[in-house]
C-alpha cells in the first residue's frame, strides 16, 4: 500500500511536471510561428510596395518612347534592370500589345504576352514569382503599359534566415526556460520539503510534532487493524518543568528538553515512535506490540530510570521527574481520540498519586475522570450557591498554651458527593482556574471572620490563609488583598498568608518584591510545608517572611529518622529570627518532643480538628477562661 502511493506521488509530480514544461513549450513554439508569420507579411507587403514604385518609375519614363514606338530607346530603358539581381523578365508594350521593348536576366523563361487580365495597373504575388504591371499614361490615357516579373529567391532567402534566426532564438529561449523551470521546482521541492519539515517537526527536540504525531498514530492503527496486531500509547508529562523556564530562561529549558528528547529516543525500542506533542509533554507510539503490559511497563518504567540521571546544562544539575501514563490499541479505545484520551487519564492518574510515576489505564480511573469533570462543572457554581465553607483549626502556641492563631481551611459541601476533600477539589480547582475566585473569596471570609471574633470581645489572633500559585501571579493580588483588609475592618498584623516553597520559586524576584510589599503593608508571610521542596538557608534569607511550618509528614516521622530533619529546620530557623510551626501534631509523644526542642507553635488534631466557625468562637471562648496549664487536647 505504501508502494502505491509512492508511485502513485511520483506519477503525479511527473505529470504535473511534463504539463507545465509542455505547455510552456508549445507557448514558445506558437508565438515563434506567430512571429515568423507576421514577419513573412511583411515582407510580402514590403517588397510589393518596393516593386510597385519601381514599376511606376518605368512607366513614367517609357511614355516618350511607346509614343514614338522608339524600340531602341525601349530597350536601352530596361537595360537598365541589368544591375538589379531579383528583376527576371521586363516587358514594354504599346497600348495595342505590340511588343516594343524586352529585358530577359540569363537563362530566364520567356513568358510571352501577358493575359488580358494583366493588362491593367496590379500585381500577381506566386509561389515563384511576383508579377507587376504599370500603366504608361499620356495625357490621362493609357498609352501603353509596363509588365516587370521578379523572382523570390531574394525574398525566401531573407525570411528563411529570420525564420533560422528565430528558431535559434526560440530553441535557446526554450532550454533557458527549461533550466529556470528546473531550478525554480528544485527550490519549490527544497521549500515544500522544508515546509514539511516545520509543519512535522519540533524545532528544539527534533522530534515528531503534533501534527506528525496525529499522522503516525493514524498509520499505526491502520496498520493494526490489518495485521490484527496492538498499539501501545505512552503519555509522559514533565512535572514542574515550568519552575525551570522561570528560574534559568527558555534557552535552559530548551536544551534540557532536547537532552530528554535524546534518552527517550535512547529508552524507546527501535520500531517505537517518539513524539513532543506540547511544551512539557511527550508520547511514544509503541507498534506491534505482542504482550502489550509487559512492554509498555518496560518502556515506562525506562523512561523514568533515564529520567532519574541528573540533566547538567552549564554549571547547573537539574533533576526531573514526570508522570506517565499509558494506553492499549484495541483493548482500552477503538479510534485514536479515545486512546489518547485513555492515556492521559492514566497520567493524570499518576499526577495524583503523587507524580513521578507511571499507571496503566484501568477502567475505574474513567470514573475518576468523569468525577473529577463534574466536580469542575459544579465548583463554578459553587460560589454562587454558597456550597463553599471555611473551616477553622487552632494554632498553639507552646510556651503559653493559648491559641494565638488559626489557619483558614476550605471545605466544599457538594450537595450530591457530601463533604468534598480539598486534596480532591483544589487541583481541579488550580487547573480550571477557579482557585483565584475560590481564594479570593476564602481571604474575605476569614478576614470578615476574624473581625468579627475582634467585634465579640476575644482576644485578637492571627488568622493564616493559603495563597495559590495562581493567585501569587496574578497582578492585582496586591490590591485584592489591602481592599479586603479596609473592608473587613481587619488589622493587617491580624492576617498571615501562607506560601509553599514551590511557589515562591516560580518567579523569584517577582515573588521577593510582592513579599517585601506584603511585608510593608504589616501582614505576616509563613513558608507553607516547609522541608517538602528547596529548603536552603541561602534563598531563606532573600524572601522576608516570619514564619516557617514544617510539613506534618516529618512530624509524622519524629520516631524514624524525622528528629534529625525537624532539628535542623527549628536551628536554621531560629538563626534567622525565624518562629517556627509544626503542623500534623496528633499525639501527647510528638508535642514533648516538638516542646523539646524549642518550637514555637503547634498545630494538629491533638488540639482540634478543623472546625466551623461557630464551634471555633466557642473553643475561643473556652480557651480564654483557662489557665495554660489547663489546655488539654479537644
Amino acid at each position: 500500500m505504501k508502494e502505491n502511493r509512492f508511485f502513485r506521488f511520483l506519477w503525479r509530480n511527473w505529470e504535473n511536471g511534463f504539463s507545465s514544461r509542455f505547455s510552456a513549450g508549445f507557448a514558445l513554439l506558437f508565438s515563434s510561428v506567430m512571429m515568423i508569420v507576421f514577419l513573412s507579411l511583411m515582407m510580402r507587403s514590403d517588397m510589393i510596395s518596393d516593386r510597385l514604385i519601381q514599376a511606376r518609375i518605368i512607366g513614367a519614363n517609357s511614355t516618350a518612347v511607346v509614343l514614338f514606338a522608339d524600340r531602341d530607346a525601349g530597350k536601352e530603358l530596361l537595360s537598365s534592370f541589368a544591375a538589379s539581381q531579383s528583376i527576371e523578365v521586363a516587358y514594354l508594350f504599346s497600348g495595342n500589345g505590340e511588343l516594343l521593348a524586352e529585358y530577359k536576366e540569363e537563362n530566364a523563361p520567356s513568358t510571352g504576352i501577358l493575359p488580358e487580365d494583366m493588362r491593367r495597373n496590379g500585381y500577381e504575388f506566386g509561389m515563384q514569382h511576383l508579377r507587376v504591371v504599370q500603366a504608361v499614361t499620356h495625357n490621362g490615357d493609357d498609352i501603353g503599359f509596363v509588365a516587370l516579373r521578379f523572382g523570390l529567391r531574394q525574398f525566401y532567402q531573407r525570411l528563411l534566415g529570420y525564420v533560422t534566426m528565430i528558431m535559434v532564438v526560440a530553441l535557446a529561449a526554450f532550454f533557458i526556460m527549461k533550466f529556470l523551470l528546473f531550478r525554480m521546482e528544485k527550490l519549490v521541492d527544497k521549500a515544500e520539503s522544508h515546509l514539511d519539515y516545520l509543519a512535522h517537526t519540533d524545532p528544539v527536540t527534533q522530534l515528531p510534532n503534533r501534527h506528525a504525531f496525529n499522522k503516525k498514530l493514524a498509520e499505526s492503527l491502520e496498520f493494526a487493524d490489518q495485521s490484527g496486531s496492538e498499539v501501545g500509547l505512552i503519555l509522559l508529562d514533565l512535572d514542574n518543568f515550568k519552575v525551570v523556564n522561570d528560574t534559568m530562561g527558555h534557552q535552559c529549558g530548551d536544551a534540557l528538553l532536547h537532552m530528554l528528547s535524546q534518552r527517550l529516543a535512547l529508552a524507546a525500542r527501535s520500531t517505537d515512535i517518539v513524539c513532543r506533542i506540547g511544551g512539557d509533554e511527550f508520547v511514544v507510539i509503541m507498534n506491534s506490540i505482542s504482550k502489550a503490559s509487559v512492554d509498555v511497563n518496560s518502556i515506562a518504567n525506562r523512561i523514568l530510570d533515564v529520567l532519574a540521571e541528573p540533566f547538567r546544562f552549564d554549571v547547573h544539575e537539574f533533576f526531573l521527574t514526570a508522570s506517565v501514563g499509558s494506553s492499549l490499541y484495541p483493548t482500552d479505545a477503538e479510534d485514536s481520540e479515545t486512546l489518547i484520551r485513555k492515556a492521559d487519564t492514566a497520567m493524570y492518574s499518576a499526577k495524583l498519586k503523587g507524580k513521578n510515576a507511571f499507571e496503566i489505564f484501568l477502567p475505574e480511573m474513567d470514573r475518576v475522570a468523569q468525577r473529577r469533570l463534574a466536580l469542575e462543572s459544579s465548583l463554578r457554581r459553587a460560589l454562587e450557591r454558597n456550597e463553599m465553607v471555611l473551616h477553622y483549626q487552632p494554632q498553639i502556641d507552646l510556651r503559653s498554651r493559648t491559641i494565638i492563631g488559626v489557619e483558614a481551611l476550605m471545605r466544599w459541601d457538594h450537595p450530591e458527593y457530601g463533604l468534598v476533600s480539598p486534596a480532591e477539589f483544589i487541583p481541579v480547582a488550580e487547573e480550571s482556574g477557579l482557585i483565584v475566585p475560590l481564594g479570593k473569596w476564602a481571604l474575605r471570609t476569614a478576614c470578615l471572620q476574624n473581625a468579627g471574633w475582634n467585634d465579640a470581645g476575644l482576644s485578637p489572633i492571627r488568622v493564616a490563609v493559603n495563597l495559590s500559585a495562581r493567585q501569587v501571579r496574578e497582578p492585582g493580588l496586591m490590591q485584592d488583598i489591602g481592599q479586603i483588609l479596609e473592608e473587613t475592618g481587619l488589622p493587617p498584623s491580624q492576617l498571615e498568608l501562607e506560601i509553599t516553597e514551590g511557589i515562591m520559586m516560580e518567579n523569584v524576584d517577582s515573588n521577593i518584591q510582592l513579599l517585601h510589599s506584603l511585608q510593608q503593608a504589616g501582614i505576616s508571610l509563613s513558608i507553607d510545608d516547609f522541608g517538602t521542596g528547596y529548603s536552603s538557608m541561602a534563598y531563606l534569607k532573600r524572601f522576608p517572611i516570619d514564619q516557617l511550618k514544617i510539613d506534618r509528614s516529618f512530624v509524622n516521622d519524629i520516631h524514624q529518622g524525622g528528629e534529625a530533619i525537624i532539628g535542623a529546620i527549628l536551628a536554621m530557623a531560629h538563626s534567622l529570627g525565624l518562629s517556627v510551626v509544626a503542623e500534623g501534631v496528633e499525639t501527647e509523644a510528638q508535642l514533648t518532643f516538638l516542646e523539646s526542642l524549642g518550637c514555637d507553635v503547634v498545630q494538629g488534631f491533638y488540639f482540634s480538628r478543623p472546625i466551623p466557625a461557630d464551634q471555633f468562637l466557642a473553643l475561643l471562648r473556652a480557651n480564654s477562661k483557662k489557665e495554660p496549664s489547663d489546655w488539654v487536647a479537644g
